[in-house]
């Protein structure tokens, strides 16, 4: 049931690998945004975790009041954005 009260997550980046995901998910908490990692079908589907899986890619997804903020601190660490 929707109290109203749950957080709207939104699409922040999407990467290749979990470890990267992991890494940058990392970043965000210890700047104190939450984040949680949507992974692919086929890593979650292997129970496979790495960069170096064939298609493997993890979206990083934040509360949407969280968005700018998250893409300042990708941006502060230099991660490559991401291609549209």
């Amino acid at each position: 049931m929707n109290t109203g009260k749950e957080k709207a997550w939104v699409k922040l980046r999407t990467v290749e690998g979990d470890i990267t995901a992991e890494m940058l998910c990392g970043a965000l908490k210890s700047a104190d945004i939450p984040c949680e990692i949507k992974r692919s079908m086929l890593a979650s589907g292997l129970g496979a975790h790495s960069v170096s899986l064939a298609g493997n890619q993890a979206t990083l997804m934040v509360p949407e009041e969280n968005l700018e903020a998250a893409q300042a601190v990708l941006e502060a660490i230099d991660f490559e954005p991401e291609e549209d």
